[in-house]
């Protein structure tokens, strides 16, 4: 992808996320998102099929990003990689908030499905888990995430870790 779409790509995110602080998602339209955007309609569809495929992308970046901020900080173990990842809603409060207010909650937690799947491939193919395990492992931790966020995050990190360590952490 060239550097042009990248840039027009990260506009119409960055205005979606803008709107989503002044209005529902269910009122949003192409239209407003490409205004505020300042891109027209057609270079919009040319990046995005609609609305909802800039959330994918967006969800998409941030869990590559994840992956390579693991890969990029030698993070081997669960506890140090759920540790980076809780980090980094703390460190962004407002990303969760408005993914959340927007009703996004089951694209979120599917995208952080398949991300903990080829987190769990490539860096612990030992535990060998099913599909459903990996489901219910994501699962109670997307909770714990969504609990922490509507908490305002005042539980510190290292609490919320430990007790998924103990009560959802994956384990053979």
């Amino acid at each position: 992808m060239n550097k042009k779409s990248q840039k027009t790509q990260l506009k119409i995110e960055q205005a979606m996320f803008e709107l989503l602080k002044e209005k529902p998602y269910a009122e949003l339209t192409v239209a407003e998102i490409a205004q505020r955007a300042m891109v027209s309609r057609m270079a919009f569809y040319r990046n995005f099929g609609g609305k909802d495929a800039i959330l994918t992308h967006f969800l998409q970046q941030e869990f590559a990003a994840f992956i390579q901020d693991i890969k990029e900080h030698d993070l081997n173990s669960l506890e140090q990689q759920l540790t980076a990842y809780l980090s980094h809603f703390k460190n962004h409060p407002d990303l969760m908030r408005v993914l959340l207010k927007a009703g996004f909650e089951g694209e979120l937690l599917n995208q952080q499905t398949a991300y903990l799947h080829c987190l769990l491939i490539e860096y612990h193919p030992e535990l060998d888990l099913s599909d459903y395990a990996i489901s219910y492992q994501s699962g109670g931790i997307y909770m714990l995430l969504v609990w922490w966020v509507n908490d305002d995050f005042t539980a510190p990190v290292e609490l919320l870790v430990d007790y998924a360590r103990r009560h959802i952490m994956l384990n053979k």
